[in-house]
């Protein structure tokens, strides 16, 4: 698995994280970002009004679920500098999503080399429910062979 920018190649791709949606992710992420709308926390009006006719995640809190995935590229000093997410499909409580990632630009820079990830997090159906970008700083490799 590529360690430093140098090692990274477009294209590479690597799973990110499988977890499934409970009743608890919502009520907490809800009363955490004061995000109470009744899609996700009141059954009865999801029934008559959510797409999904059920109660649904909060979008961000589907990304909030999937952004540590992209921790498994295991690189050297990754600092997280940026998100763009698009919504695809709704996601419900009991539903599992799967995060892939895909290395979809390099860019080198003074101190670090800039990575761009692209992820798809499908459902159990295999439904796309969230398509993103992320940008990551990830160290070049040192020059001195006993530094780390």
């Amino acid at each position: 698995m590529p360690k430093y920018f140098e090692e990274l190649k477009l294209g590479y791709k690597f799973e990110g994280v499988s977890i499934t949606v409970t009743e608890a992710h919502i009520v907490f992420y809800g009363s955490l970002a004061g995000d109470l709308y009744p899609w996700h926390m009141n059954e009865e009006y999801a029934k008559k009004y959510s797409p999904a006719r059920t109660r649904i995640a909060h979008g961000m809190l589907t990304a909030t679920l999937i952004v540590p995935g992209m921790s498994r590229l295991d690189a050297e000093s990754v600092s997280h500098l940026g998100e763009h997410f698009t919504f695809r499909d709704p996601v419900c409580i009991g539903d599992t999503i799967s995060s892939e990632w895909e290395v979809a630009r390099l860019e080198p820079k003074k101190n670090w080399g800039l990575v761009g990830l692209r992820s798809v997090v499908k459902n159990q159906k295999g439904r796309i429910v969230l398509e993103g970008e992320s940008v990551i700083a990830v160290a070049y490799r040192p020059k001195n062979p006993g530094q780390t």
